[in-house]
């Protein structure tokens, strides 16, 4: 879930992953690979996210699936429902602002 929240954020931003890349200091298939789950994100490139995007990297931890302990609480799970929640809003407003962007360069509004 991480990954997903990682590029919609990216695009919520109308970010390439090149963009990104240059602004973080890290490779574009670094980026690809990390918004398409292939690598687990580190502390280190959270951090570059949060203040690349000037934000909380908390905001950005709250997409990590499990706390690591092993163990599954009611609270893990309840934040976790939230976090699926949270990622397809997300989603529904990248998309959003997608068809909206299109829709002022045709010069339809």
């Amino acid at each position: 879930m991480l990954n997903k929240a990682l590029k919609l954020v990216r695009l919520f931003h109308h970010r390439s992953q090149t963009q990104l890349s240059e602004g973080m200091g890290l490779s574009k298939s670094y980026i690809s690979e990390i918004e398409s789950g292939r690598k687990k994100v580190s502390m280190d490139v959270l951090d570059k996210y949060a203040s690349y995007f000037n934000m909380p990297t908390s905001s950005l931890l709250f997409f990590a699936e499990r706390t690591g302990t092993g163990t599954i609480s009611t609270a893990d799970d309840t934040r976790v429902f939230v976090a699926e929640k949270v990622v397809k809003m997300l989603d529904w407003v990248v998309t959003i602002a997608d068809i909206d962007d299109h829709t002022e360069q045709r010069g339809d509004v």
